[in-house]
């Protein structure tokens, strides 16, 4: 059974993380983009379609598990989905699904499970 994962970007730290080139490539792995412009009712729509300068915020990927999207999402675009952003503005990265969602340091337990819970010195200890 497929889980809808939906994407959030947050302009973190003053500049979105996504730049267009890493939109397109996500549409072309199978996200589905929420262009700004195709969304009518935003009366603060840019003319060239964008907002704040970005083409897009949101997308989402139907996949088997949350953590297939995430992986997904860092091979196409490069960018490490655990980031934590700025200190004042938050993880530039937001994932949600059906009951769940992650951000932050959040992504790595959904990545790695318990395991991401360890501290270093414990991860150390284990090998």
């Amino acid at each position: 059974m497929e889980v809808k994962v939906e994407y959030k970007s947050n302009n973190s730290g003053g500049s979105w993380w996504l730049d267009d080139k890493q939109w397109a490539a996500l549409e072309a792995a199978g996200w589905v983009i929420d262009w700004y412009a195709n969304q009518k009712d935003r009366i603060f729509k840019a003319k060239d379609g964008r907002w704040l300068g970005a083409l897009a915020s949101a997308a989402h990927l139907e996949c088997e598990t949350p953590r297939d999207a995430i992986l997904a999402f860092e091979k196409v675009t490069g960018l490490d989905a655990s980031e934590e952003g700025c200190n004042c503005c938050g993880p530039p990265h937001y994932f949600s699904w059906n009951g769940g969602g992650a951000s932050g340091e959040d992504i790595l337990t959904v990545l790695h499970g318990d395991r991401a819970k360890l501290s270093k010195r414990e991860m150390l200890e284990q090998e």
